[in-house]
């Protein structure tokens, strides 16, 4: 199968993100009283994201399909947190967290024709366990964040 998206992942320093980005995650940390989030992070990857074709029929009259050809995924890794923020011209700013000793991550269903990571379980704010998927490069440092990610999460779980 075809991929869906072409995507490229780079680690960052929290202080280099987009200014809205930057704002939407502080904005969520402090309303979640996750503390200094962005001075924080141990690892920061952005990831942007580019839609290689058009969502389908049924897609775009249910309105289900990414209204963005482009967004950005941003994720940081902090000592008991995963926070991920996606931003795109028609979505906005979406910022959601997830403590590391509640997540599990897998390839997922999406994994089979794109390149990232599923990350489940009970979301900040959120009732009942979720999948989230975060794209990510199929690049260096995009493996490098997945191997990070899976060892604080590994690490957390075993104190």
């Amino acid at each position: 199968m075809d991929r869906l998206y072409e995507r490229s992942s780079r680690r960052c320093e929290a202080g280099t993100l987009d200014p809205v980005v930057r704002d939407a995650i502080a904005a969520h940390a402090e309303a979640h009283q996750l503390g200094d989030v962005l001075g924080a992070a141990w690892w920061c990857c952005e990831t942007r994201s580019t839609r290689l074709k058009r969502p389908g029929l049924l897609a775009r009259l249910t309105k289900s399909g990414d209204p963005d050809k482009e967004h950005t995924t941003v994720a940081l890794i902090l000592p008991r947190y995963l926070v991920v923020a996606v931003a795109g011209e028609q979505r906005g700013v979406h910022v959601r967290s997830i403590r590391l000793e509640d997540v599990s991550v897998g390839r997922g269903l999406a994994s089979n024709i794109d390149t990232g990571v599923s990350a489940t379980g009970l979301w900040t704010a959120a009732t009942e366990p979720a999948s989230f998927y975060i794209g990510l490069g199929d690049d260096a440092d995009g493996k490098a964040f997945l191997d990070t990610l899976r060892g604080a999460i590994a690490e957390v779980k075993s104190t």
